[in-house]
């Protein structure tokens, strides 16, 4: 998956991002949004934790998938 991929699915919609962790083994899953285009291509996304109501970033080559 790619940054313009996992942009375009969260781009004003709400959506679960899963993704790995970068400092364990576990897996998160979390009630995620972008709710303006801010950002470039990057290695990370910024987005917007509906669940924990703050931003996250998440590298995008840890995303798994978003449903």
């Amino acid at each position: 998956m790619t940054f313009n991929d996992i942009q375009s699915n969260l781009f004003e919609q709400e959506k679960y991002v899963t993704y790995k962790s970068l400092t364990s083994d576990k897996t998160h899953k979390v009630l995620c949004t972008i709710p303006r285009k801010f950002q470039r291509d990057s290695d990370k996304v910024l987005m917007w934790s509906l669940e924990e109501d703050k931003w996250i970033d998440v590298e995008v080559t840890t995303v798994v998938d978003i449903t």
